[in-house]
């Protein structure tokens, strides 16, 4: 069943509600077997580790809430205050699919502040540490524009729901709010899986 997602309620701030929302099929959430680890065998993120910014972030698995929208069930993202959201309906660490991580940028502590103020570049490398202690190395190979949010256009919105989208190869999605002090926008960096770097 296809549930419509609406950005993280946490995303949102005070002065402005956001307009983009997301359909996401959860059993696509997955990609093939064909690299990284076999998807129903990738296990939850534990922490992020960004060492060109001395980080180490904790990785919590979020939840969501059902509600109705205009007559249409919606999924809403809890992201956490303290810690980066992986995306339980999303591939695990090191997993043949898509690993998606939220993250707060103006509230909270604001871990994935960096991200917002362009830290984060292609290029840099980062290590997902999974529950079982496994290491994987994943490179960042693109960083977008800030995608906007308020009064988003078809296009805006397509091009945030391709960040979300399945993937065949094992890739990290990273996405936050833009600007660092407010969310007017979303801004997404993504890696590739260079290899499994221990466990």
């Amino acid at each position: 069943m296809a549930l419509p997602f609406q950005w993280p309620s946490s995303f949102q701030t005070a002065q402005a509600e956001p307009t983009a929302e997301v359909t996401l099929e959860t059993a696509d959430l997955v990609g093939e077997d064909d690299e990284g680890i076999a998807p129903n065998e990738a296990a939850a993120p534990m922490s992020l580790e960004i060492p060109d910014l001395a980080l180490e972030l904790p990785v919590e698995t979020m939840g969501w809430v059902v509600t109705e929208q205009n007559g249409q069930r919606t999924t809403t993202w809890i992201v956490p205050s303290d810690a980066i959201g992986w995306h339980a309906n999303s591939v695990g660490a090191g997993g043949a699919g898509n690993l998606i991580l939220s993250g707060q940028q103006a509230k909270g502590s604001a871990l994935f502040a960096p991200l917002a103020l362009g830290d984060i570049t292609v290029g840099q490398e980062l290590t997902i540490t999974d529950a079982a202690g496994a290491t994987f190395l994943y490179r960042i190979t693109e960083v977008s524009e800030p995608v906007p949010i308020l009064g988003a256009t078809e296009e805006d919105s397509n091009l945030a729901r391709s960040y979300l989208q399945p993937s065949e190869a094992p890739i990290l999605t990273m996405m936050t709010g833009w600007p660092d002090f407010t969310t007017t926008h979303r801004i997404f960096a993504v890696a590739e899986l260079v290899e499994r770097a221990g466990s």
